[in-house]
C-alpha cells in the first residue's frame, strides 16, 4: 500500500525542522507507517530546500512556497470580503484558499499512485484530491472544530468525498457526528500521542524534587491558550511562593481571528477579540510581567522539539490554561509522559486527557483564582504531585 500525507500549508514535517504539533504528528506516524508501506509526505518548499528528500524510509515531495503569488494576489482584496456577511464562510474555508497548494498536492498523489491520502483539517482540499485521485481512499483528520462551526451546506458537499473522518478527541468527533448524522458511520476518534521513550524522565526528574516551584507552559502564544489568565494566576502564586518561577515555551503565532474567535458562540472566546487590537497579544503579555514578576517569568520562544522535552524534564508542574474548547492538548500528554502532574482547564479534549484528582487537576477556565489554587495545591503537596506524575506517565503510555 502507498500512503500519502498532506501537510497543512504552513507545516514542515521534515526533521529536524518540525514547527507545529501536526507536523510532528505527521513525521512520527509517517515513519511508523514506512515500516510496512510506501509513504509520501507532500508539503511546502522553503527557501533553499530541495524538492525531494528522504528520512527513515519516508519520502518528502515539496512544491511551491506557500502562499504562492496567486494566493497572495487573491488574499489581499478577497480576504477582507469573505466573512463580512457570514462568519461561517471565512476566507480560509473557501475553495479558493491555498488552491495552488491543494492542486499541487493532488497532482503529486496522482503521480505517486497513492492508495490512501490523509488530509489535516482543510475540508476544501478533499474534493480537489478526489477529482485527481478517484480510486484513492481519503481520510480527513480534524484537530479542530471547523466541521461543526463552518457553514453546514458547504461542509456537507465536501464530506461526501471523504471515506473516513477522524477526530483527535471524542469532543471533536461527537460534534461532527451530531451535525452530520448521515456521515456518522465514517467518523471515529484517534487520539494524538507521544513516544513514551522520547519523553521518559531522566535521572534528575522533579519526581525526586522537594522544591515544586518550577512551572512550565508549552504552546502557541495566542489568546485562546489563556496565557493572560495564567499570568494573573501566577501573580497570586508568586505572592505566596517566593521560590516559584514560570517559563513560557512557544512561538508567537497568534491564531487569526477568523479561525477561532469569529466562529465561536462562547462568550469567553468571543471576548478574546480585545486582544486583536493594539500592539498584539505577545506584547500585552510582556507588559504584564512587571514588579515582583520580573526575573521570575521567562519567555523562551519556539524551541526544537527535543528542547521542549528537556524543559518538561526540568519542571515541577505543567499548566494548560486554555480558555477555548481545546480540541486535544498535546502538551498535556507530553507532560504526563514525562511524569509531570498537569493543571489544565476543564474544557474540550483536555477532559479526556487529564483525569481529575488522578493525573492532575482540572480547573474552571478563565478563572485566575481557581487556577492559582490548583497550582498552589500541587506545589505545596509534593507527595500528591509525585503520585499524579506517576499516574500520568502510566496513562500516557497506555492510551496516548
Amino acid at each position: 500500500m502507498k500512503v500519502g500525507y498532506l501537510n497543512q500549508p504552513w507545516d514542515n514535517s521534515v526533521p529536524p525542522y518540525q514547527e507545529d504539533s501536526l507536523a510532528i504528528w505527521t513525521w512520527e506516524v509517517a515513519r511508523c507507517m514506512a515500516r510496512s508501506s510506501e509513504v509520501v509526505v507532500a508539503g511546502r518548499r522553503g527557501v533553499g530546500e530541495a524538492k525531494r528528500a528522504k528520512w527513515e524510509g519516508v519520502r518528502y515531495i515539496r512544491f511551491l512556497r506557500i502562499p504562492s503569488r496567486a494566493d497572495r494576489w487573491l488574499s489581499a482584496p478577497v480576504r477582507r470580503l469573505y466573512g463580512l456577511w457570514d462568519a461561517r464562510r471565512p476566507w480560509f474555508a473557501s475553495a479558493l484558499y491555498q488552491l495552488a497548494y491543494a492542486v499541487s498536492a493532488a497532482r503529486t498523489f496522482r503521480a505517486e499512485a497513492c492508495d490512501l491520502v490523509h488530509i489535516h483539517n482543510f475540508s476544501q482540499f478533499v474534493p480537489i484530491v478526489r477529482r485527481l485521485n478517484p480510486q484513492a481512499k481519503i481520510v480527513l483528520h480534524m484537530n479542530c472544530e471547523w466541521l461543526a462551526e463552518l457553514d453546514r451546506k458547504m461542509i456537507d458537499r465536501r464530506l461526501k468525498y471523504a471515506d473516513a473522518i477522524l477526530g483527535c478527541s471524542e469532543h471533536v468527533t461527537q460534534k461532527i457526528r451530531a451535525r452530520f448524522p448521515n456521515y456518522a458511520d465514517r467518523c471515529m476518534t484517534v487520539f494524538n500521542g507521544v513516544d513514551p521513550k522520547q519523553f521518559r524522565a531522566n535521572g534528575s526528574h522533579p519526581e525526586a524534587s522537594t522544591r515544586g516551584s518550577r512551572i512550565v507552559f508549552v504552546g502557541r502564544i495566542s489568546p485562546e491558550k489563556g496565557l493572560h489568565i495564567l499570568l494573573e494566576a501566577f501573580e497570586r502564586v508568586a505572592a505566596i511562593r517566593p521560590d516559584a518561577s514560570l517559563e513560557i515555551v512557544g512561538g508567537e503565532w497568534v491564531a487569526p481571528i477568523d479561525y477561532i474567535v469569529n466562529l465561536s458562540d462562547d462568550p469567553i472566546v468571543r471576548g478574546l477579540r480585545r486582544f486583536y487590537e493594539g500592539n498584539g497579544y505577545p506584547d500585552y503579555l510582556r507588559r504584564r510581567v512587571r514588579g515582583p514578576l520580573v526575573g521570575r517569568v521567562s519567555f523562551s520562544g519556539a524551541l526544537p522539539h527535543s528542547a521542549v522535552v528537556e524543559r518538561l524534564r526540568e519542571a515541577d508542574l505543567c499548566v494548560v490554561p486554555s480558555v477555548w474548547p481545546e480540541p486535544f492538548g498535546i502538551p498535556a500528554v507530553e507532560a504526563m509522559a514525562t511524569g509531570l502532574p498537569v493543571v489544565a482547564s476543564r474544557v474540550g479534549g483536555l477532559k479526556e486527557i487529564v483525569v481529575n484528582e488522578v493525573t492532575g487537576l482540572l480547573a474552571e477556565p478563565d478563572n485566575p483564582s481557581v487556577l492559582a489554587e490548583a497550582m498552589l495545591r500541587l506545589m505545596d503537596d509534593r507527595t500528591l504531585a509525585r503520585a499524579m506524575g506517576r499516574a500520568g506517565r502510566e496513562r500516557a503510555a497506555q492510551i496516548f
